[in-house]
């Protein structure tokens, strides 16, 4: 059995007339009515009552008749399901990120600007750290990811980096800390400060190579914390542990507990970069990539 037959039979079950169902169905009678003689053989069941003068369904045509459509609607819905998931409209999508990634406006808009256009591709959002966001590039888990490094970070064979922008840093404290009557932080105002840091290790080497910076202006920090999440990070400046150095979009915050000052050094600032698979890549994720190229490209 195949669908035409099922389209036949519905076609003579809505007109009950043979000629007037094989005009809007766009074939000749003869080859509908033995259709239909096929379609009742293959079924061992008489769906019609014929007459000279009238058709009419029987009680297993009008039962059959109710499943016949049903059939054809699912058919319709898994061709069309086809050929939206074609088109990346529907599907999965599993972006991993670092903390700071969500506050980095182009990530952001992106993330927003793709659910907004693709309400139905189910996006998975995983919070990873760096070495864990390589894993999972490697592992497949994952087929795009957003990273701060100040170089071009190392990716597992496969996949691809993308710088997608490079931000300016600020320096972040409490309120009533004596640095915060200044507008701009020069690097040598920051000798022998306490600071709160990013763990090494962490953030693509940004609080190695922030450090080795100040240590190049001859200046000495004093790393009183290092710490693994920017909650963490920001609720320690705030209790007063010592000031921290963020990438500018961290403002976002807002922090009522703190004050942010642009730090003047034109040589420190940090990078985000979009990462991803190469190969086999799905639709959704290259419309996606796609999309924050472009707009990127723009801004």
């Amino acid at each position: 059995m195949e669908l035409r037959h099922l389209r036949y039979f519905v076609g003579v079950a809505e007109d009950l007339h043979f000629g007037r169902a094989a005009t809007r169905l766009g074939i000749s009678q003869p080859p509908l009515s033995q259709q239909i003689i096929a379609l009742e053989g293959e079924l061992g069941v008489q769906l019609f009552d014929r007459t000279s003068r009238a058709v009419a369904l029987t009680d297993a045509g009008t039962l059959f008749l109710h499943e016949a459509r049903a059939t054809l609607a699912q058919a319709e819905r898994a061709i069309m399901v086809a050929r939206r998931a074609a088109r990346g409209e529907l599907g999965e999508l599993t972006i991993g990120f670092n903390a700071s990634a969500p506050f980095v406006p182009p990530v952001a808009r992106a993330i927003h600007d793709f659910r907004m256009a693709y309400p139905e591709v189910h996006m998975t959002l995983s919070e990873l750290s760096e070495s864990g966001l390589r894993d999972a590039l490697a592992a497949r888990s994952i087929e795009i990811g957003f990273l701060r490094s100040l170089r071009e970070p190392e990716v597992p064979v496969g996949a691809a980096a993308r710088l997608l922008m490079r931000e300016g840093l600020v320096v972040a404290m409490r309120p009533d800390h004596p640095l915060a009557i200044h507008d701009r932080i020069s690097v040598q105002q920051l000798d022998a400060q306490p600071m709160v840091v990013y763990q090494r290790g962490l953030n693509g080497g940004f609080t190695e190579e922030l450090l080795r910076l100040m240590r190049i202006e001859g200046v000495q920090p004093i790393v009183a914390q290092e710490v693994r999440e920017v909650s963490t990070l920001f609720g320690l400046v705030a209790a007063g542990i010592g000031i921290t150095i963020v990438a500018q979009s961290l403002r976002a915050l807002q922090s009522a507990g703190l004050v942010y000052r642009e730090y003047d050094d034109p040589a420190a600032n940090s990078a985000m970069w979009v990462v991803h698979q190469q190969e086999r890549l799905s639709v959704p994720a290259r419309h996606f990539l796609d999309a924050i190229v472009q707009d990127n490209s723009g801004s």
